[in-house]
């Protein structure tokens, strides 16, 4: 969802601004956007569509994209809390936007996803089967929609926790988040609600910190992303739990994560990873729906050679293909009026809360209104 800009020191050259907001911060999100639509390319479609003669080439692309889940999320979710850090120490009058807008967003395209994958049965995925899963689902998030959810959710625990001292507030979500695995269910996406929060608290109550990660200084040494990589081959050979994998992984994916992207955004594909990362919300919430319809169509990937060159590609080419579909419905939705569909509706400008003098600035005004 396209997300307000953090503040931040306009000197930083690696927050170099364009239109106010963070370069690098809208690359980040444009790559992680990309990241996640991959990986349901990858474990939802390619799985389904490749010949068993050639499972060893899903069987790399899913090791690939499995290897990259401590840094795809985690950082997805360091950035929307880097967004929000001014907003969390703002009067509730001011902020709760920041929690009925995803939810909001969250309830519509749940209610909507739910229709059509009631239909729709061949994409693998949480589905809501019935009015009771439905209602559990508002209370905790088990679909595809649970970054919605979690957003709104962490807003309002971060805003919480804001008045107390931050060491002890991400040292004790370390410790929940550690302890995810020990939930009693089985669905990973609710678990996931639980063991994201840390890296949310992480942008949302220690900016600074994220900031230095993404400073002048910043550049990624190759030492650290060689220490990534034998993380995420030795750890689970040891036996190590997920949940702890993806944590401990996390400590140095995250830093790295950003250390690459402040570096794509001094590149010449920034502004197009930037451009997608302030339209993360319709390719999140449409991706989904247009990957199952792919399903739908002749397999593209054949036998021998040719056919595991077409496997390999075929992540990347779906992906692009959703994208592009997404943003394009995106914007036939916008045109038609359906904005309710991408936005929490706003009280009319105009309308005067009780109490509210006639003499009030435009600002006043504003406030008001958008409370």
């Amino acid at each position: 969802m396209p997300l307000p800009p953090a503040d931040a020191p306009a000197d930083a050259p690696a927050e170099r601004r364009a239109g106010g907001r963070m370069l690098w911060v809208d690359v980040a999100k444009g790559v992680c956007i990309l990241l996640v639509v991959l990986h349901h390319a990858v474990v939802k479609d390619l799985a389904m569509q490749t010949p068993a003669a050639l499972a060893a080439v899903a069987d790399a692309w899913h090791w690939v994209t499995m290897a990259l889940k401590p840094v795809r999320m985690p950082l997805f979710f360091v950035l929307s809390g880097l967004v929000a850090s001014s907003a969390v120490r703002r009067p509730w009058a001011q902020a709760r936007r920041r929690v009925l807008s995803p939810y909001y967003l969250y309830v519509v395209w749940l209610v909507l996803q739910g229709a059509f994958f009631s239909v729709e049965r061949m994409l693998p995925m949480n589905r809501t089967q019935d009015l009771g899963e439905l209602a559990a689902d508002l209370v905790w998030a088990s679909t595809g929609l649970w970054f919605l959810y979690a957003l709104a959710v962490y807003f309002a625990l971060a805003r919480l926790l804001s008045g107390l001292p931050v060491l002890p507030v991400l040292a004790a979500s370390a410790v929940v988040s550690a302890c995810a695995g020990l939930l009693p269910t089985d669905d990973w996406n609710r678990v996931s609600v639980v063991f994201h929060f840390t890296f949310f608290a992480v942008g949302a109550l220690a900016p600074d910190l994220v900031r230095r990660w993404a400073g002048p200084a910043s550049r990624v040494p190759r030492r650290l992303g060689l220490a990534y990589l034998a993380l995420v081959v030795v750890l689970p050979l040891v036996g190590m739990p997920r949940i702890s994998l993806m944590l401990v992984a996390s400590v140095v994916g995250v830093p790295l994560g950003i250390g690459l992207c402040v570096r794509l955004a001094e590149g010449r594909s920034a502004h197009t990873l930037a451009w997608l990362g302030r339209r993360t919300l319709p390719i999140y919430v449409l991706h989904a729906p247009l990957l199952a319809l792919a399903l739908h169509l002749p397999s593209p990937i054949g036998t021998g050679w040719l056919g595991a060159a077409e496997a390999a590609a075929y992540p990347v080419l779906l992906s692009a293909v959703a994208v592009a579909a997404a943003l394009a419905l995106h914007a036939v939705l916008r045109r038609l009026g359906a904005d309710a569909l991408f936005e929490l509706p706003r009280r009319p400008r105009s309308a005067r809360l009780p109490g509210t003098a006639a003499g009030g600035s435009a600002a006043q005004a504003t406030v008001a209104a958008s409370s």
